[in-house]
């Protein structure tokens, strides 16, 4: 009875083992990670492993050719190494991010603006910015440096206070340490030099902004992730883990489940920060 039993446990041990092995991919074909054996859908005949139920969802919704694609670039994939806690939001994506415009008013008219067609959003002299009319486009574009100083100033007014460093991004000195701090204004991302030279130092060439653009993510995520108020993915409502996705977008922290939920925040990055916006001003104390 005992040699049966053992055998009983051996065949209910070597099932479970076909079960998890049957998934047709190893990675996640929505975001890539590593798929969870336990979350899958039968489709086409194929075993689809997901790194989640949302991912899962996302899939189902999309079209037969879409969903294609996305097996197709992760079938036969070997599993690959977790990201470490927190991870930075990618390289390309930061320096997409600092271009996008979050002011909510047209630097032409003031005006407020609500929801922005493509047609009154343009990419003038490297920075994107919207617009309120496309009459206003034509009077930006006959007098770019009035107005490219007019939202420089409104950035330099909402970022400065929560700005999370003393030191200057390009010498590591204090900023007053010379008596002539330097604020700049990339794309939409405040920076902060101890003196015009070291801003240009850096500003002028790509590889040194990513270098001090990346020092300065990380300041910014020390100084807000112990009171980030949301515990859920803006994008995907799904809850966040030590595989989250650390975005910084003109000078605010926001955690994203995962770098599909990433690209998607990037399409429309003003109206998830306000989700954030919100959720701090309600976990704040009244008084």
């Amino acid at each position: 009875m005992r040699h049966r039993n053992n055998l009983l446990v051996l065949v209910a041990i070597a099932l479970v083992s076909v079960v998890v092995m049957a998934a047709d991919n190893a990675n996640c074909p929505m975001s890539t990670r590593p798929a969870n054996p336990e979350t899958t859908l039968e489709w086409e005949g194929k075993t689809v492993a997901f790194c989640c139920g949302g991912c899962r969802a996302r899939f189902e919704k999309l079209d037969t050719k879409d969903q294609h694609t996305k097996f197709d670039a992760v079938a036969g994939s070997a599993p690959k190494a977790t990201p470490e806690t927190g991870t930075p939001a990618s390289s390309a994506e930061e320096m997409t991010l600092t271009r996008y415009y979050l002011l909510p008013t047209c630097p032409v008219s003031g005006k407020p603006i609500a929801t922005t067609p493509p047609a009154t959003s343009k990419v003038i002299d490297g920075r994107q910015i919207s617009f309120c009319c496309p009459s206003c486009i034509e009077r930006f574009e006959a007098e770019p440096a009035k107005y490219n100083a007019k939202i420089d100033e409104q950035i330099v007014k909402r970022q400065r206070p929560s700005y999370p460093l003393t030191t200057c991004l390009a010498s590591g000195r204090p900023v007053d340490v010379k008596g002539t701090p330097t604020d700049s204004v990339a794309g939409n991302q405040l920076m902060r030099f101890c003196c015009g030279g070291c801003a240009k130092y850096v500003t002028d060439d790509p590889a040194r902004f990513k270098v001090a653009l990346k020092k300065l993510d990380e300041a910014y995520i020390k100084q807000q992730l112990p009171t980030y108020p949301l515990q859920i993915c803006v994008v995907s409502g799904e809850p966040l883990d030590d595989k989250s996705v650390n975005t910084v977008v003109g000078g605010q922290l926001v955690r994203l489940c995962c770098t599909h939920c990433e690209k998607k925040f990037n399409s429309k990055p003003q109206a998830y920060l306000g989700m954030v916006e919100a959720a701090r001003k309600q976990d704040k104390p009244a008084g």
